[in-house]
Protein backbone atom coordinates (compact mmCIF):
# COMPACT_ATOMS: atom_id res chain seq x y z
CA UNK A 1 0.00 0.00 0.00
CA UNK A 2 1.23 3.45 -0.81
CA UNK A 3 0.08 7.03 -0.70
CA UNK A 4 -1.42 8.47 -3.88
CA UNK A 5 -0.74 12.13 -4.67
CA UNK A 6 -2.63 12.85 -7.88
CA UNK A 7 -6.35 12.26 -8.31
CA UNK A 8 -8.82 14.00 -10.62
CA UNK A 9 -6.50 16.94 -11.19
CA UNK A 10 -6.02 17.83 -7.52
CA UNK A 11 -3.74 16.81 -4.70
CA UNK A 12 -5.42 14.52 -2.21
CA UNK A 13 -4.07 12.26 0.50
CA UNK A 14 -5.46 8.89 -0.59
CA UNK A 15 -4.34 5.42 0.38
CA UNK A 16 -4.53 2.49 -2.02
CA UNK A 17 -6.06 -0.44 -0.15
CA UNK A 18 -6.61 -4.02 -1.37
CA UNK A 19 -10.32 -4.83 -1.35
CA UNK A 20 -9.60 -7.55 1.20
CA UNK A 21 -8.43 -4.83 3.60
CA UNK A 22 -11.60 -2.74 3.44
CA UNK A 23 -13.70 -2.11 6.56
CA UNK A 24 -17.09 -0.40 7.14
CA UNK A 25 -16.52 3.27 7.85
CA UNK A 26 -13.86 3.75 5.17
CA UNK A 27 -14.53 6.37 2.51
CA UNK A 28 -13.69 5.06 -0.97
CA UNK A 29 -12.74 8.07 -3.11
CA UNK A 30 -11.60 6.23 -6.25
CA UNK A 31 -11.43 2.76 -7.80
CA UNK A 32 -8.91 0.96 -9.98
CA UNK A 33 -11.51 1.19 -12.78
CA UNK A 34 -14.19 3.76 -13.79
CA UNK A 35 -17.14 4.04 -11.40
CA UNK A 36 -19.55 3.53 -14.30
CA UNK A 37 -18.20 0.01 -14.73
CA UNK A 38 -19.56 -0.88 -11.27
CA UNK A 39 -23.03 -0.75 -9.65
CA UNK A 40 -21.87 2.36 -7.75
CA UNK A 41 -22.75 5.01 -10.32
CA UNK A 42 -21.86 8.01 -8.14
CA UNK A 43 -18.23 8.76 -7.35
CA UNK A 44 -17.38 8.42 -3.68
CA UNK A 45 -18.68 5.81 -1.25
CA UNK A 46 -18.75 5.64 2.54
CA UNK A 47 -18.77 1.92 3.29
CA UNK A 48 -21.69 1.24 5.60
CA UNK A 49 -22.38 -2.47 5.14
CA UNK A 50 -20.32 -5.57 4.38
CA UNK A 51 -22.36 -6.16 1.21
CA UNK A 52 -20.79 -3.01 -0.31
CA UNK A 53 -17.38 -4.55 0.29
CA UNK A 54 -18.53 -7.85 -1.24
CA UNK A 55 -19.72 -5.99 -4.33
CA UNK A 56 -16.39 -4.20 -4.67
CA UNK A 57 -14.58 -7.57 -4.52
CA UNK A 58 -16.36 -8.63 -7.70
CA UNK A 59 -15.14 -5.58 -9.63
CA UNK A 60 -11.90 -4.27 -8.11
CA UNK A 61 -8.58 -5.52 -6.81
CA UNK A 62 -7.85 -2.32 -4.91
CA UNK A 63 -9.51 1.02 -4.16
CA UNK A 64 -8.33 4.41 -2.94
CA UNK A 65 -9.44 5.45 0.54
CA UNK A 66 -9.62 9.06 1.72
CA UNK A 67 -8.61 9.00 5.43
CA UNK A 68 -9.96 12.51 6.08
CA UNK A 69 -13.49 11.34 5.21
CA UNK A 70 -13.25 7.94 6.87
CA UNK A 71 -14.15 7.05 10.42
CA UNK A 72 -10.99 6.88 12.54
CA UNK A 73 -11.77 3.44 13.97
CA UNK A 74 -12.05 2.02 10.45
CA UNK A 75 -8.44 3.00 9.75
CA UNK A 76 -6.83 1.65 12.91
CA UNK A 77 -5.77 -1.66 11.39
CA UNK A 78 -4.07 0.18 8.51
CA UNK A 79 -1.90 2.09 10.95
CA UNK A 80 -0.66 -1.21 12.36
CA UNK A 81 0.48 -2.15 8.86
CA UNK A 82 2.67 0.99 8.64
CA UNK A 83 0.59 2.79 6.07
CA UNK A 84 2.28 6.03 5.00
CA UNK A 85 -0.51 8.34 6.13
CA UNK A 86 -3.10 8.70 8.89
CA UNK A 87 -6.46 10.42 9.18
CA UNK A 88 -4.67 13.38 10.76
CA UNK A 89 -1.89 13.84 8.21
CA UNK A 90 -0.90 17.51 8.27
CA UNK A 91 -0.82 19.33 4.94
CA UNK A 92 2.69 20.56 4.27
CA UNK A 93 3.35 24.19 3.40
CA UNK A 94 6.33 22.92 1.40
CA UNK A 95 4.17 20.78 -0.89
CA UNK A 96 2.99 22.05 -4.29
CA UNK A 97 0.10 24.47 -3.82
CA UNK A 98 -3.18 24.17 -5.67
CA UNK A 99 -3.88 27.37 -7.57
CA UNK A 100 -7.52 28.48 -7.64
CA UNK A 101 -8.73 31.02 -10.19
CA UNK A 102 -11.54 33.56 -9.70
CA UNK A 103 -14.61 32.14 -11.43
CA UNK A 104 -17.25 34.77 -10.65
CA UNK A 105 -17.27 38.48 -9.79
CA UNK A 106 -17.83 39.45 -6.16
CA UNK A 107 -21.32 40.68 -7.07
CA UNK A 108 -22.21 37.36 -8.71
CA UNK A 109 -20.77 35.38 -5.81
CA UNK A 110 -22.60 37.54 -3.28
CA UNK A 111 -25.91 36.73 -4.99
CA UNK A 112 -24.96 33.04 -4.88
CA UNK A 113 -23.95 32.83 -1.24
CA UNK A 114 -25.74 35.52 0.79
CA UNK A 115 -28.75 33.26 1.45
CA UNK A 116 -26.45 30.46 2.60
CA UNK A 117 -24.67 32.85 4.97
CA UNK A 118 -27.95 34.06 6.48
CA UNK A 119 -29.14 30.47 6.95
CA UNK A 120 -25.77 29.53 8.46
CA UNK A 121 -26.06 32.24 11.12
CA UNK A 122 -29.44 30.89 12.17
CA UNK A 123 -28.04 27.36 12.20
CA UNK A 124 -25.13 28.34 14.47
CA UNK A 125 -27.57 30.08 16.82
CA UNK A 126 -29.64 26.88 17.01
CA UNK A 127 -26.57 24.77 17.66
CA UNK A 128 -25.34 26.97 20.51
CA UNK A 129 -28.78 27.15 22.13
CA UNK A 130 -29.53 23.43 22.06
CA UNK A 131 -27.33 22.04 24.83
CA UNK A 132 -29.11 18.68 24.93
CA UNK A 133 -29.44 17.95 21.20
CA UNK A 134 -26.79 20.18 19.63
CA UNK A 135 -25.34 17.23 17.68
CA UNK A 136 -28.44 17.01 15.49
CA UNK A 137 -27.24 20.21 13.82
CA UNK A 138 -23.92 18.69 12.72
CA UNK A 139 -25.18 17.43 9.33
CA UNK A 140 -26.34 20.96 8.52
CA UNK A 141 -22.99 22.38 9.65
CA UNK A 142 -21.26 20.02 7.22
CA UNK A 143 -23.60 20.98 4.37
CA UNK A 144 -22.94 24.65 5.11
CA UNK A 145 -19.18 24.10 5.00
CA UNK A 146 -19.51 22.32 1.66
CA UNK A 147 -21.55 25.18 0.14
CA UNK A 148 -19.17 27.78 1.55
CA UNK A 149 -16.23 25.90 0.06
CA UNK A 150 -17.88 26.11 -3.37
CA UNK A 151 -18.18 29.87 -2.94
CA UNK A 152 -14.68 30.41 -1.57
CA UNK A 153 -13.07 28.43 -4.35
CA UNK A 154 -15.04 30.53 -6.85
CA UNK A 155 -14.35 33.96 -5.29
CA UNK A 156 -13.42 34.36 -1.61
CA UNK A 157 -14.24 38.09 -1.53
CA UNK A 158 -18.01 37.59 -1.16
CA UNK A 159 -17.85 35.57 2.05
CA UNK A 160 -14.96 37.71 3.26
CA UNK A 161 -17.29 40.69 2.91
CA UNK A 162 -20.15 38.95 4.72
CA UNK A 163 -17.80 37.98 7.55
CA UNK A 164 -17.21 41.70 8.16
CA UNK A 165 -20.90 42.28 9.00
CA UNK A 166 -20.88 41.93 12.77
CA UNK A 167 -23.19 42.64 15.68
CA UNK A 168 -21.93 42.93 19.25
CA UNK A 169 -25.08 41.23 20.58
CA UNK A 170 -24.42 38.15 18.42
CA UNK A 171 -20.69 37.87 18.99
CA UNK A 172 -20.37 34.21 19.98
CA UNK A 173 -22.44 32.83 17.08
CA UNK A 174 -20.97 35.19 14.49
CA UNK A 175 -17.47 34.51 15.78
CA UNK A 176 -17.87 30.75 15.32
CA UNK A 177 -19.25 31.24 11.82
CA UNK A 178 -16.64 33.78 10.78
CA UNK A 179 -13.68 31.83 12.15
CA UNK A 180 -14.85 28.95 9.96
CA UNK A 181 -15.19 31.21 6.91
CA UNK A 182 -11.82 32.95 7.34
CA UNK A 183 -10.08 29.64 8.07
CA UNK A 184 -11.42 28.26 4.78
CA UNK A 185 -10.30 31.38 2.91
CA UNK A 186 -6.87 30.92 4.48
CA UNK A 187 -6.84 27.26 3.45
CA UNK A 188 -7.57 28.30 -0.14
CA UNK A 189 -4.70 30.78 0.01
CA UNK A 190 -2.39 28.07 1.32
CA UNK A 191 -3.33 25.92 -1.67
CA UNK A 192 -4.91 23.12 0.36
CA UNK A 193 -7.12 20.58 -1.37
CA UNK A 194 -10.88 20.80 -0.85
CA UNK A 195 -11.02 18.15 1.91
CA UNK A 196 -8.57 20.10 4.07
CA UNK A 197 -10.39 23.39 3.44
CA UNK A 198 -13.64 21.80 4.59
CA UNK A 199 -11.86 20.37 7.63
CA UNK A 200 -10.75 23.88 8.59
CA UNK A 201 -14.30 25.16 8.12
CA UNK A 202 -15.69 22.56 10.51
CA UNK A 203 -12.90 23.19 13.01
CA UNK A 204 -13.61 26.92 12.93
CA UNK A 205 -17.37 26.67 13.26
CA UNK A 206 -17.12 24.16 16.12
CA UNK A 207 -14.08 25.56 17.93
CA UNK A 208 -16.15 27.40 20.58
CA UNK A 209 -19.04 24.94 20.84
CA UNK A 210 -18.13 24.39 24.49
CA UNK A 211 -19.25 27.95 25.31
CA UNK A 212 -22.85 26.72 25.43
CA UNK A 213 -21.86 24.97 28.69
CA UNK A 214 -20.67 28.21 30.34
CA UNK A 215 -22.49 30.59 32.65
CA UNK A 216 -23.78 33.04 30.02
CA UNK A 217 -23.74 35.96 32.46
CA UNK A 218 -19.99 35.49 32.90
CA UNK A 219 -19.45 34.91 29.17
CA UNK A 220 -21.22 38.18 28.33
CA UNK A 221 -19.93 40.23 31.25
CA UNK A 222 -18.95 43.72 30.01
CA UNK A 223 -16.37 44.42 32.70
CA UNK A 224 -13.06 42.84 33.61
CA UNK A 225 -13.31 39.21 34.67
CA UNK A 226 -12.18 38.05 38.08
CA UNK A 227 -9.58 35.29 38.28
CA UNK A 228 -12.33 32.78 39.09
CA UNK A 229 -14.48 33.98 36.19
CA UNK A 230 -11.60 33.73 33.73
CA UNK A 231 -10.87 30.20 34.97
CA UNK A 232 -14.51 29.37 34.26
CA UNK A 233 -14.27 30.81 30.71
CA UNK A 234 -11.19 28.70 30.01
CA UNK A 235 -13.14 25.51 30.63
CA UNK A 236 -14.96 25.94 27.31
CA UNK A 237 -12.17 24.23 25.35
CA UNK A 238 -12.36 20.97 27.29
CA UNK A 239 -16.16 21.15 27.42
CA UNK A 240 -16.19 21.44 23.64
CA UNK A 241 -13.66 18.66 23.16
CA UNK A 242 -15.68 16.32 25.38
CA UNK A 243 -18.74 17.08 23.25
CA UNK A 244 -16.92 16.20 20.02
CA UNK A 245 -14.44 13.50 20.99
CA UNK A 246 -16.70 10.48 20.44
CA UNK A 247 -18.12 11.63 17.09
CA UNK A 248 -16.71 9.25 14.48
CA UNK A 249 -17.67 11.62 11.64
CA UNK A 250 -15.25 14.33 12.79
CA UNK A 251 -11.51 14.04 12.23
CA UNK A 252 -8.93 14.15 15.00
CA UNK A 253 -7.69 17.49 13.63
CA UNK A 254 -11.13 19.08 14.17
CA UNK A 255 -11.41 17.77 17.72
CA UNK A 256 -7.85 18.82 18.59
CA UNK A 257 -8.46 22.32 17.17
CA UNK A 258 -11.47 22.67 19.47
CA UNK A 259 -9.35 21.70 22.47
CA UNK A 260 -6.04 23.37 21.57
CA UNK A 261 -6.83 26.68 19.82
CA UNK A 262 -5.82 28.57 22.96
CA UNK A 263 -2.52 26.71 23.34
CA UNK A 264 0.57 28.75 22.44
CA UNK A 265 3.93 27.60 21.05
CA UNK A 266 5.86 28.77 24.11
CA UNK A 267 3.68 26.86 26.57
CA UNK A 268 1.76 29.88 27.93
CA UNK A 269 -1.64 28.80 26.60
CA UNK A 270 -4.40 26.60 27.99
CA UNK A 271 -5.79 24.08 28.88
CA UNK A 272 -2.54 22.07 29.16
CA UNK A 273 0.26 24.55 28.46
CA UNK A 274 1.37 22.58 25.39
CA UNK A 275 4.51 23.51 23.47
CA UNK A 276 5.14 23.86 19.77
CA UNK A 277 5.68 20.23 18.83
CA UNK A 278 2.50 19.16 20.67
CA UNK A 279 0.11 21.47 18.78
CA UNK A 280 -1.47 20.10 15.62
CA UNK A 281 -1.65 21.95 12.27
CA UNK A 282 -5.39 22.73 12.39
CA UNK A 283 -5.18 24.05 15.97
CA UNK A 284 -2.33 26.38 14.91
CA UNK A 285 -4.42 27.78 12.06
CA UNK A 286 -7.59 28.18 14.14
CA UNK A 287 -5.57 29.92 16.87
CA UNK A 288 -4.48 32.60 14.40
CA UNK A 289 -7.91 33.06 12.83
CA UNK A 290 -9.65 33.04 16.24
CA UNK A 291 -7.39 35.83 17.50
CA UNK A 292 -7.78 37.87 14.32
CA UNK A 293 -11.58 37.71 14.32
CA UNK A 294 -11.82 38.48 18.04
CA UNK A 295 -9.66 41.60 17.70
CA UNK A 296 -11.60 42.90 14.69
CA UNK A 297 -15.04 42.37 16.30
CA UNK A 298 -17.09 44.51 18.67
CA UNK A 299 -17.33 42.74 22.00
CA UNK A 300 -19.09 43.56 25.26
CA UNK A 301 -15.86 44.84 26.78
CA UNK A 302 -14.33 46.66 23.82
CA UNK A 303 -14.83 47.98 20.28
CA UNK A 304 -13.50 46.36 17.12
CA UNK A 305 -9.97 47.31 16.16
CA UNK A 306 -8.70 47.81 12.60
CA UNK A 307 -7.46 44.89 10.55
CA UNK A 308 -3.95 46.35 10.42
CA UNK A 309 -3.77 46.42 14.22
CA UNK A 310 -4.89 42.78 14.48
CA UNK A 311 -2.29 41.71 11.93
CA UNK A 312 0.39 43.71 13.73
CA UNK A 313 -0.41 41.93 17.00
CA UNK A 314 -0.16 38.54 15.30
CA UNK A 315 3.10 39.54 13.64
CA UNK A 316 4.67 40.60 16.94
CA UNK A 317 3.65 37.29 18.55
CA UNK A 318 4.86 35.10 15.68
CA UNK A 319 7.25 32.36 16.72
CA UNK A 320 6.33 32.67 20.42
CA UNK A 321 2.55 32.37 20.51
CA UNK A 322 1.69 31.57 16.90
CA UNK A 323 3.34 29.57 14.12
CA UNK A 324 5.68 32.02 12.38
CA UNK A 325 5.25 30.80 8.82
CA UNK A 326 1.49 30.56 9.17
CA UNK A 327 1.30 34.12 10.52
CA UNK A 328 3.29 35.44 7.56
CA UNK A 329 1.07 33.56 5.14
CA UNK A 330 -2.07 34.75 6.96
CA UNK A 331 -1.02 38.39 6.69
CA UNK A 332 -0.40 37.75 3.01
CA UNK A 333 -3.88 36.20 2.71
CA UNK A 334 -5.78 39.01 4.48
CA UNK A 335 -3.80 41.75 2.77
CA UNK A 336 -3.67 45.46 3.43
CA UNK A 337 -7.19 46.13 2.16
CA UNK A 338 -9.43 43.12 2.87
CA UNK A 339 -12.99 43.20 1.50
CA UNK A 340 -15.21 45.25 3.78
CA UNK A 341 -12.45 47.66 4.82
CA UNK A 342 -13.32 51.35 4.96
CA UNK A 343 -10.62 53.37 3.21
CA UNK A 344 -9.83 57.02 2.49
CA UNK A 345 -8.52 57.87 -0.97
CA UNK A 346 -5.73 60.34 -1.61
CA UNK A 347 -8.26 63.01 -2.67
CA UNK A 348 -10.31 62.69 0.53
CA UNK A 349 -13.07 60.42 -0.79
CA UNK A 350 -14.18 57.55 1.43
CA UNK A 351 -14.95 54.08 0.07
CA UNK A 352 -15.50 50.47 1.06
CA UNK A 353 -13.37 47.70 -0.44
CA UNK A 354 -15.50 45.28 -2.47
CA UNK A 355 -12.98 42.71 -3.68
CA UNK A 356 -9.27 42.16 -4.10
CA UNK A 357 -7.44 40.57 -7.02
CA UNK A 358 -4.55 38.54 -5.51
CA UNK A 359 -2.29 39.86 -8.28
CA UNK A 360 -3.26 43.51 -7.63
CA UNK A 361 -3.63 43.72 -3.86
CA UNK A 362 -2.90 47.47 -3.70
CA UNK A 363 -5.60 48.27 -6.29
CA UNK A 364 -8.86 46.67 -5.12
CA UNK A 365 -12.36 47.18 -6.44
CA UNK A 366 -14.10 49.75 -4.22
CA UNK A 367 -17.50 51.34 -3.59
CA UNK A 368 -17.08 55.13 -3.22
CA UNK A 369 -19.58 56.51 -0.69
CA UNK A 370 -18.38 59.97 0.43
CA UNK A 371 -16.95 62.79 -1.68
CA UNK A 372 -13.80 64.83 -1.03
CA UNK A 373 -15.64 66.81 1.66
CA UNK A 374 -16.95 63.67 3.35
CA UNK A 375 -20.48 64.32 2.09
CA UNK A 376 -22.66 61.42 0.89
CA UNK A 377 -22.57 60.93 -2.86
CA UNK A 378 -24.05 58.55 -5.38
CA UNK A 379 -22.45 55.22 -4.52
CA UNK A 380 -20.10 54.34 -7.35
CA UNK A 381 -18.27 51.06 -7.93
CA UNK A 382 -14.71 51.56 -9.20
CA UNK A 383 -11.79 49.28 -10.00
CA UNK A 384 -8.59 51.01 -8.93
CA UNK A 385 -6.64 48.78 -11.32
CA UNK A 386 -8.18 50.65 -14.25
CA UNK A 387 -5.86 53.25 -15.74
CA UNK A 388 -8.54 55.96 -15.51
CA UNK A 389 -11.22 55.21 -12.98
CA UNK A 390 -12.89 58.50 -12.01
CA UNK A 391 -13.21 61.70 -14.07
CA UNK A 392 -10.11 60.68 -16.00
CA UNK A 393 -8.11 60.54 -12.77
CA UNK A 394 -6.16 57.63 -11.33
CA UNK A 395 -7.12 57.16 -7.69
CA UNK A 396 -5.23 55.38 -4.95
CA UNK A 397 -5.83 54.56 -1.30
CA UNK A 398 -4.27 56.81 1.32
CA UNK A 399 -5.17 54.93 4.50
CA UNK A 400 -7.50 52.41 6.12
CA UNK A 401 -10.08 53.81 8.53
CA UNK A 402 -11.43 52.13 11.68
CA UNK A 403 -14.55 49.96 11.37
CA UNK A 404 -17.72 52.08 11.51
CA UNK A 405 -16.00 55.30 10.42
CA UNK A 406 -18.44 57.99 9.22
CA UNK A 407 -21.20 55.68 10.42
CA UNK A 408 -20.63 53.39 7.42
CA UNK A 409 -22.09 49.94 8.05
CA UNK A 410 -21.52 46.89 5.90
CA UNK A 411 -25.04 45.56 6.22
CA UNK A 412 -27.16 46.38 3.18
CA UNK A 413 -24.35 47.91 1.12
CA UNK A 414 -23.92 45.03 -1.29
CA UNK A 415 -27.68 44.69 -1.73
CA UNK A 416 -27.94 48.36 -2.72
CA UNK A 417 -25.06 47.95 -5.14
CA UNK A 418 -26.77 45.00 -6.77
CA UNK A 419 -30.06 46.86 -7.03
CA UNK A 420 -28.29 49.81 -8.66
CA UNK A 421 -26.61 47.52 -11.19
CA UNK A 422 -29.83 45.68 -12.11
Amino acid sequence: MQQVREHNGSLEHLIDVPVAGLRPGMYVAALDRPWLETPFLLEGLLLQESKDIQTLRHFCKKVYVDPSRSRPEALSHLAKQSVGTTPNTAPSLKSPRLMYSIKRTVEQEFEYTRGDYKDAKQMIHRLLRDEQNWHRNLPEVKRTVSRFTDSILSNPSALSWLARIKHKSEYTAEHCLNVGVVAMIFGRHLGFERARIEELGLAGMLHDVGKMKLDQDILNKPGKLTQEEFAHIKTHVLEGYNMLKDDGQLSTAIKDACRDHHERLNGTGYPFGKHQEEIDWAARIIAIVDTYDAITSDRVYGPARPTAEALDILYKLRGTHYDEELVIRFIECIGIYPPGSIVELHNGMVAVVLSVDPDKRLMPKILVMLDEHKHPMHETSLDLADSEVFDNRQLHIKKVLPPGSYNIRMEGLMERLLQTAS
